[in-house]
């Protein structure tokens, strides 16, 4: 497996995708932080942190973050099916199990990088705005270490749709849709978002019980299974 997993990070793209990461990140960041400041006047006092933290998140995992899983997936999976190169590497009998395992594995350590320069600008935005953090630190990482957890079953999902399709924009498109239906069952039921696959990021972000932290679980287990394995056959099923 080892050999697949350094195969697979050494022909990513690594810079690429890191900046299309970014990219989303900086201009949701921009979003919130601007809804942040412009209501900061009438927050009351010991809920600014909070409030800041859920301006950050909200635009991006709600609307911005499942388009920027299925972009980084597309651009690990896209090149395979460039010239019949899938059908070569099946030919010479390499695993499309591993193979993806090691894309996936390379998308996962791409994501946490991106997400942690989130927590890099909610501790800026906090001393310059000089509040002090309602919850401890430690709290607001393990939610953002969630919602990487919280990206395999976008990332399984969407790895099917493009293994299926073969189409990169098909596959964004389906993302967007995801998206855009995970912000309608947020005004419809709320309560319908714990098991949407397309939610589970925003849920990662505002994980604060027990119990919904044991659903998150089973929920993204089940999923992520699911798709891994309906990706791995869709890779090896030939045209």
């Amino acid at each position: 497996m080892r050999p697949y997993v350094f195969a697979e990070w050494k022909k990513t793209r690594k810079l690429q995708l890191f900046m299309i990461g970014m990219a989303f990140l900086v201009f949701s960041s921009f979003i919130g932080l601007g809804a942040y400041f412009a209501n900061r006047a009438v927050l009351i006092d010991k809920t600014q942190s909070l409030v800041l933290w859920g301006q950050l998140t909200f635009y991006n995992s709600t609307l911005l973050y499942p388009p920027m899983l299925a972009i980084i997936v597309g651009q690990l999976l896209m090149p395979e099916f460039e010239r019949k190169n899938i059908e070569m590497l099946k030919a010479n009998q390499v695993s499309m199990d591993k193979l993806y395992f090691g894309k996936l594995l390379s998308g996962f350590f791409l994501i946490l990088s991106v997400q942690l320069f989130l927590i890099l600008i909610f501790v800026v935005a906090a001393k310059v705005d000089g509040i002090s953090f309602d919850l401890s630190l430690a709290v607001h990482i393990k939610w953002l270490l969630l919602s990487v957890v919280a990206s395999f079953p976008i990332m399984t999902l969407q790895s099917f749709v493009t293994a299926k399709t073969r189409n990169f924009s098909k596959a964004v498109g389906v993302a967007t849709i995801g998206s855009m239906l995970n912000f309608v069952l947020i005004f419809i039921n709320e309560n319908l978002t714990k098991f949407f696959p397309y939610s589970q990021p925003m849920i990662a972000l505002r994980s604060r019980s027990l119990t919904d932290l044991t659903i998150f679980l089973v929920v993204n287990s089940l999923y992520s299974l699911l798709f891994y394995k309906l990706t791995v056959a869709a890779l090896k099923k030939n045209e």
